[in-house]
């Protein structure tokens, strides 16, 4: 289980490194966007970056998706917590492992539909950039995979060290947050 946890850490030190490089794109993107419409055309320079929209959007869906699979590893997706810290531990810990697993299963639920979006992208292009959507949709169900492996790191970790997985998102690493 320890090798587990190691590897899921590697992975998501990737994911993060990936996350940054795409928040870095999409801010070029905008940017240029920006440059393009306000600056350039206020002295008279009208040139067109249609590109820089879709990119940008793009990039951000996949930001997005990556980013929130890495913050599954240490509880960080937004969640109601008060009330599962004040129930007993022999109740709290338990009920969480089962919100964890019910988790998981809604990722298994929504990796399937994010392969059938992959397969509607296939037939599809975007307008400007003329990319088939399928490599849009890919963010879907590989963040899925993600989030499951993520959330058996977080269970297996919590077990590991004899922690309270209730606290989990307390004792999170902060150089591991996206």
């Amino acid at each position: 289980m320890r090798r587990f946890v190691t590897l899921a850490d590697h992975l998501n030190n990737a994911v993060i490194a990936l996350t940054g490089l795409l928040l870095f794109l999409v801010a070029i993107c905008v940017m240029f966007q920006v440059l393009v419409r306000f600056v350039l055309t206020a002295a008279n320079i009208n040139i067109s970056a249609p590109w820089t929209e879709e990119m940008a959007r793009y990039t951000l869906i996949w930001m997005v998706f990556l980013g929130a699979a890495a913050g599954v590893r240490h509880a960080r997706m937004i969640a109601l917590e008060f009330g599962i810290r004040r129930l007993p531990a022999q109740t709290g810990i338990p009920l969480r492992y089962a919100v964890i697993l019910l988790c998981m299963a809604f990722f298994g639920l929504l990796f399937w539909v994010g392969l059938d979006f992959v397969d509607l992208g296939r037939s599809e292009s975007s307008p400007v950039l003329g990319i088939s959507k399928d490599k849009v949709y890919w963010a879907m169900p590989v963040s899925m995979v993600l989030m499951i492996i993520n959330s058996l790191a977080l269970m297996a970790e919590t077990v590991l060290e004899g922690r309270d997985i209730r606290y989990a998102a307390d004792h999170a690493p902060e150089e591991a947050s996206p």
